[in-house]
């Protein structure tokens, strides 16, 4: 007999937004990849609770027990896909550490779908071709790998190496710098994979007002605009441009962001993307410094003011822009707004 509850997506929301603080505290860098996981990037900052990693994930799990009292599986590892496989080694309430002379041969004798990416469609492939173990994956040419699977074939073979170029770089400053803001980003899950662009291009506008409102909030401007994909669970990437002049507003950051992600076309038509993120860096914390598009029309700077004014006082669901009013989801500071039907009098 099934017992059925009700999920409290308030709750997990708070739970979540908790978490993110808590990883704060020992990390000058965290990356939310989903309403439960998150990397952090304690290269820097573990120096102060002993340079050892072992210490702080312990420290870590202790501390989200006695503020949340929720259990928590930690791993670490020289890279986010091998910290990631290492918090699966040990659940729950596990602490797996897998430095770089552990690989590649701690990964070698497990299942192959146990890598991340590795689903049972292509585990499938994997059995036609005799490859039962991470380990047997290892020992596969690269060349075969790309002529049978392209893209995802070479990034598979990096996996089963246990290397990657996804090691988070933001915040590799002196100590004394660490804790400074590096970027601001927003990212967004997309379930099973979108592969609907015009879908696709309308969250990384609502990603990017959200960046946007918090830099205003900050008094930060940014040059840097990076796009971030990841495709079908399998691998990921990022795209990046720097703008002439540094900005806080949308109609800055969405064009570029955007035109990163038309590029892509072709990709997302083969692989959805199942997490579609934005982020602004190369910061400036000043005033904002006007560019000649600025001193020529800077009516969004004050719309942007005036928009900002409204929604501190009554709420960031009062004011949406026309372009995301059937965006259902929710997303830090941009929310899809209530309509009002006025009564003739």
């Amino acid at each position: 007999k099934g017992v059925y509850l009700m999920g409290d997506y308030n709750k997990y929301l708070h739970n979540t937004k908790e978490l993110v603080k808590i990883c704060e505290g020992f990390s000058d860098v965290v990356e939310v990849y989903s309403i439960d996981e998150m990397w952090l990037d304690i290269t820097e900052t573990k120096r102060r609770f002993g340079d050892n990693a072992g210490r702080v994930a312990h420290l870590l799990q202790t501390e989200i027990s006695r503020r949340l009292g929720l259990s928590s599986s930690i791993g670490a590892g020289p890279n986010k896909l091998v910290a990631k496989m290492a918090g699966e080694f040990h659940k729950p309430g596990g602490i797996t550490i897998i430095r770089q002379r552990d690989l590649p041969h701690i990964l070698a004798p497990l299942p192959v779908d146990d890598l991340v990416g590795a689903g049972r469609q292509m585990k499938k492939h994997f059995k036609l071709i005799g490859v039962a173990t991470i380990g047997d994956l290892a020992e596969v040419p690269g060349d075969y790998l790309k002529n049978k699977f392209g893209v995802v074939g070479l990034w598979l073979k990096q996996a089963a190496l246990g290397l990657g170029d996804d090691v988070l770089t933001a915040g590799r400053h002196p100590a004394s710098t660490a804790l400074m803001v590096k970027s601001f980003g927003h990212s967004a899950a997309q379930g099973s994979g979108e592969a609907d662009i015009d879908k696709l291009c309308q969250i990384l506008l609502g990603l990017c007002e959200g960046v946007t409102r918090r830099m205003r909030r900050g008094q930060y401007v940014g040059r840097t605009i990076t796009l971030r994909l990841c495709l079908a669970r399998m691998f990921g990437f990022t795209r990046s441009r720097t703008l002439s002049g540094a900005s806080d507003l949308t109609e800055s950051i969405y064009p570029p962001a955007r035109e990163l992600l038309l590029k892509e076309r072709t990709v997302l038509a083969k692989y959805p993307a199942t997490l579609i993120g934005v982020s602004v860096s190369n910061l400036l914390h000043a005033e904002r410094q006007l560019s000649i598009f600025d001193l020529l029309d800077d009516r969004f700077i004050r719309l942007a003011a005036v928009v900002d004014k409204v929604k501190d006082k009554y709420g960031d669901r009062l004011i949406t822009r026309a372009a995301l009013l059937d965006w259902r989801r929710r997303y830090h500071g941009v929310e899809p707004a209530k309509l009002h039907r006025s009564r003739s009098t």
